[in-house]
């Protein structure tokens, strides 16, 4: 029996990466199972979340230092 270009497009039609919550990127997949941003080959553009996400936090805690401080002196007069 021969496989039809729809059963191959149907088998490599979703991404295999599961996210946090447990649900299934919706990109289209490679012929490695995986879309262009979860591929193991994927490029290094896609790395900038964690930096950005390192920097969104450091940035967060030094416009909330002085307020934090405030507080805790405050509350340890």
């Amino acid at each position: 029996m021969q496989s039809s270009p729809t059963d191959a497009l149907q088998t490599l039609s979703q991404c295999l990466h599961l996210g946090r919550s447990g649900n299934r990127c919706s990109r289209a997949a490679l012929e490695d199972g995986f879309c262009e941003r979860h591929s193991p080959n994927a490029p290094a553009q896609f790395a900038f979340t964690a930096s950005r996400r390192i920097a969104a936090i450091f940035l967060a805690a030094a416009v909330l230092w002085p307020i934090l401080l405030d507080l805790y002196h405050a509350f340890h007069r």
